[in-house]
């Protein structure tokens, strides 16, 4: 496997090309590299989609995307895992770390999710063979679109994932913290109108699945306040801004792990020289990555 940094310039070329061209979603690239979809290779009946601005990625996006993976490790095979970074502001310089910088620091966050992927299922007893070292492939996309709804649409349309004889569409399993719920709820976010009407698109054929978020103190409330975030929408309490019952039927809550870890604190942490603590928030891989390219040194954010 290249690098990160020597996936740099590929990846800057791509960004430039993807941004003058009229596609709103792409993949970039795949691990392991002999994954991509092909006629002939078996389909995933759901891919599960971790967007983020990865600025950098951390141990908390690992433990996302690996608990959501395992909840259907037997139920879905293969299994697919797509890495989004919206870059809908690819024409200016994205602050405080570039574009193509995420890019490459995410490529170390798919093969961290492989080999601890992996690594679990020897743990538990199971042998791992050739079929179940290709049962999970990781995939690094970029779309242009700020929006849920809008992303889901995009990769639709991109047919990337499409069964070629059919034309069949696997489900999106799009996942989130409650964070992300409380604004994906949010009628501000949807003009002119500033209704949830544009949801449609998102729940009238693909799911969430929300991890909380109770580490923070009284930031977000209790699990069970939190639940009162999707709740409303069974009790038809957001009926009239346009949100529907049956979105609640879409949306699965579930506890998460670990300590609070955020990508300010990283860069905190980078900017005091710490980094034995940036390591335990983001792994050896990112930090070491981090660390040679000079990222993130006088960021005060």
């Amino acid at each position: 496997m290249q690098s990160p940094s020597a996936l740099l310039p590929n990846f800057r070329t791509f960004l430039q090309s993807f941004a003058s061209s009229p596609s709103t979603f792409l993949v970039l690239h795949t691990h392991p590299t002999s994954t991509p979809p092909s006629s002939s290779s078996p389909r995933t009946k759901t891919i599960h989609v971790l967007d983020s601005s990865f600025n950098p990625p951390t141990r908390a996006h690992l433990r996302i995307a690996l608990s959501a993976l395992q909840s259907t490790k037997n139920a879905s095979k293969p299994q697919r895992l797509l890495l989004l970074l919206a870059t809908q502001n690819a024409d200016k310089a994205p602050k405080p770390a570039a574009f193509e910088q995420r890019l490459a620091m995410m490529t170390i966050l798919a093969q961290d999710i492989l080999d601890q992927y992996h690594s679990t299922t020897k743990s538990q007893g199971s042998t791992v063979d050739s079929e179940d070292e290709e049962s999970l492939a990781v995939d690094i996309g970029v779309t242009k679109h700020p929006y849920f709804h809008d992303k889901a649409v995009s990769i639709e349309d991109s047919k990337y994932y499409a069964e070629p004889s059919t034309g069949e569409q696997p489900q999106q399993v799009h996942l989130l913290g409650v964070d992300s719920l409380i604004r994906l709820l949010d009628t501000k976010y949807y003009p002119p109108a500033y209704r949830l009407d544009p949801l449609s698109a998102l729940f009238d054929k693909h799911r969430i699945r929300v991890t909380r978020r109770t580490e923070d103190g009284d930031k977000y409330g209790t699990a069970e306040e939190q639940d009162r975030i999707w709740e409303a929408l069974a009790r038809r309490e957001r009926e009239s801004e346009g949100g529907k019952r049956q979105w609640a039927e879409r949306i699965e809550m579930v506890e998460g792990e670990g300590d609070a870890v955020s990508s300010t604190k990283v860069r905190e942490g980078v900017g005091k020289g710490d980094w034995a603590f940036v390591e335990r928030l983001v792994g050896k891989g990112v930090r070491d990555h981090v660390q040679s390219e000079g990222l993130y040194i006088g960021d005060d954010r």
